[in-house]
C-alpha cells in the first residue's frame, strides 16, 4: 500500500476503519473487479454509464446550479458544522484543530485571548433553542462570524458556491483528462463473514486510495430501493444515492490530489458536506439499513452450515435408532414372561345369540348352534 495515499473511506460511524482492516478485506476478495477504467481504450466496464452520468451531472451543476437546489451561505456553514459534529471529534480542542486545517479564524484586532476563546466556545455551546435545526442555525451563524474556509479550496466552493464544485469534479471526469481513475467493485462473495465484520462495525461501504474508488457492490441494490424515499430528506431529487456515494469519494480523490497533506478525517467531513448538499442525510440512513443484514455468509460458510446441520440430523437419528432401544438378541426363553389370558365373562351371551326376529318367533340358527325344533310337552290332565 502506498503510504503517500492513505485510505479515505466513506463510513457512517464516528471512527474511520483502520487501513489494515480494509487491506485484509481487499486481499481476501482478490483485489476486486474493475468496474470502470478512465484510461482504457473504450472506457468499458459495468459502471461506464454511471461515470459518464456523473460527468454530465457535474457539468450541469457548473452551468446551471439552480437545477439542483437552493443554497445560501448560511446553508453551507450549517451543513459543514453538522458534518463536523457527526463525523469529527467530540472534544472542543480537537474540533478547533480541524477548523484550523480546513480554514482560518478571523477576529477583531481588539479581541483579547479571552475574547477569542469565548467566541470559539460559543460556537460549540448548546444554544437555548429546543429545535435541533434552530440550534444548528444559531451555531452556524456564530461560526461564520469567527471562521472561514480557505480561499480557492474545494471546501470554500462547497460552502459558498457549489457550482465551482461542479466545475472541479467535471474537469476531473472529463474524457480528455488523461489522469488515471478507476472504479473497483468488491462483492466479497467468497470472503468469510468474520473477515468483513470489522468493516461492518465502522459501516464502511466505499473508500478512495490514490486514483481508485473502491465500492462494496452489495450496497447498490439497497441504495436503489431507498431512492424512492430519499426525497423526504431534502437535497437534490435528480441525484441517486449511488451517484452521491461515488461523488463523495470523488471529492476525497480530488482533495488527495490537490491537498495531499490534509488529514483524512478532515477530507471525510468536507466530502460529507458536499454529500449532504446533494442528498442531506439520506445516504447515511440507507447505509444503516444495509448493515442490518451485511456481511452475508460466504459460499464456504453456507456449505459448512449445511454440513453441520446434516451431521446434527445424523447424530439425532443414530441416537433415536440406537441399539439401546431394542431388546437383546440373545433372549431365547420366553416361558417365564407374564402372559395375559383371556377368560370370558360368565352370564354374558353373544349379541348374535340374543338377536330375535322382528315377529318374536323362533331364534334363528347360527353356525355354532344348529337349528332344533322346540318340543312342547303336553300337560297331563288330572283324573276326573
Amino acid at each position: 500500500m502506498n503510504s503517500s495515499h492513505p485510505v479515505r473511506a466513506w463510513y457512517a460511524g464516528r471512527i474511520p476503519p483502520d487501513d489494515e482492516i480494509i487491506a485484509r478485506a481487499e486481499k481476501a476478495d482478490d483485489h476486486g473487479q474493475v468496474l470502470y477504467d478512465h484510461n482504457a481504450a473504450s472506457n468499458e466496464g459495468e459502471y461506464a454509464d454511471v461515470v459518464k452520468g456523473l460527468y454530465g451531472m457535474m457539468d450541469t451543476l457548473k452551468r446551471t446550479p439552480q437545477e439542483f437546489r437552493t443554497w445560501t451561505e448560511e446553508d453551507g456553514y450549517e451543513t459543514f458544522l453538522t458534518a463536523l459534529f457527526d463525523f469529527g471529534p467530540t472534544d472542543m480542542r480537537d474540533r478547533v484543530q480541524i477548523l484550523q486545517q480546513a480554514g482560518s479564524f478571523k477576529f477583531r484586532q481588539v479581541d483579547t485571548p479571552d475574547d477569542k476563546k469565548a467566541k470559539i466556545s460559543a460556537v460549540f455551546a448548546d444554544p437555548e433553542e429546543e429545535d435541533l435545526k434552530a440550534r444548528h442555525s444559531a451555531q452556524a451563524r456564530k461560526l461564520s462570524g469567527v471562521w472561514a474556509p480557505q480561499d480557492g479550496t474545494l471546501l470554500n466552493s462547497v460552502i459558498l458556491q457549489p457550482a465551482q464544485v461542479g466545475r472541479i469534479l467535471s474537469d476531473r471526469l472529463n474524457p480528455t483528462n488523461d489522469t488515471p481513475f478507476k472504479v473497483i467493485g468488491h462483492s466479497f462473495a467468497d470472503v468469510h463473514s468474520e473477515t468483513l465484520k470489522p468493516l461492518a462495525k465502522t459501516k464502511t461501504v466505499a473508500y478512495e486510495r490514490g486514483s481508485e474508488i473502491h465500492l462494496v457492490t452489495d450496497v447498490a441494490p439497497i441504495l436503489a430501493n431507498w431512492d424512492a424515499d430519499s426525497s423526504v430528506f431534502g437535497g437534490c431529487e435528480n441525484v441517486t444515492l449511488l451517484e452521491t456515494l461515488l461523488l463523495h469519494e470523488l471529492v476525497e480523490l480530488v482533495l488527495d490530489e490537490s491537498q495531499p497533506d490534509l488529514d483524512p478525517q478532515v477530507c471525510h467531513i468536507i466530502a460529507s458536506t458536499f454529500e449532504r448538499y446533494l442528498k442531506s442525510t439520506a445516504l447515511s440512513v440507507a447505509v444503516e439499513d444495509f448493515f442490518l443484514t451485511w456481511p452475508n455468509l460466504s459460499v464456504a460458510e453456507l456449505e459448512e452450515r449445511r454440513d453441520a446441520e446434516l451431521a446434527r440430523q445424523l447424530t439425532a437419528a443414530s441416537a433415536f435408532l440406537g441399539e439401546e432401544d431394542f431388546p437383546d438378541e440373545d433372549v431365547d426363553d420366553l416361558d417365564d414372561l407374564p402372559l395375559d389370558t383371556f377368560k370370558p365373562t360368565a352370564g354374558k351371551k353373544s349379541s348374535k345369540v340374543r338377536k330375535k326376529t322382528s315377529g318374536g318367533g323362533e331364534r334363528k340358527p347360527t353356525e355354532k348352534t344348529p337349528g332344533k325344533k322346540k318340543v312342547v310337552k303336553k300337560k297331563k290332565r288330572p283324573p276326573s
